[in-house]
């Protein structure tokens, strides 16, 4: 029985929507604690991207460059470098 190309088939489930929340918020911890820089982890999910291109696997390509392009956006970026700043600032006043 051959498989027909769906319309939706591009459209990603409730499910990995999640995951990929859950893991964006994992490279924005590691990245604002300074755990690892943005062109590190885009280089390293560049070349995941790769692996998938070679398999022919388009719709882990489209994920991947979602993530990517959330690892190198430079108002992320900004935001981080300011969460930093905060992060290392002593409280004011007294409690």
């Amino acid at each position: 029985m051959a498989t027909e190309d769906r319309e939706d088939d591009w459209q990603l489930r409730d499910s990995e929507l999640a995951l990929m929340d859950a893991i964006k918020t994992i490279l924005e911890i590691i990245m604002t604690a300074g755990i690892a820089k943005p062109s590190l982890i885009d280089k390293m999910l560049d070349q995941q991207t790769q692996k998938y291109m070679q398999k022919r696997m388009p719709n882990a390509v489209v994920v991947m460059g979602l993530i990517r392009k959330f690892v190198k956006d430079e108002q992320r970026e900004e935001h981080r470098k300011q969460l930093r700043k905060i992060l290392r600032e002593s409280p004011a006043g007294s409690a």
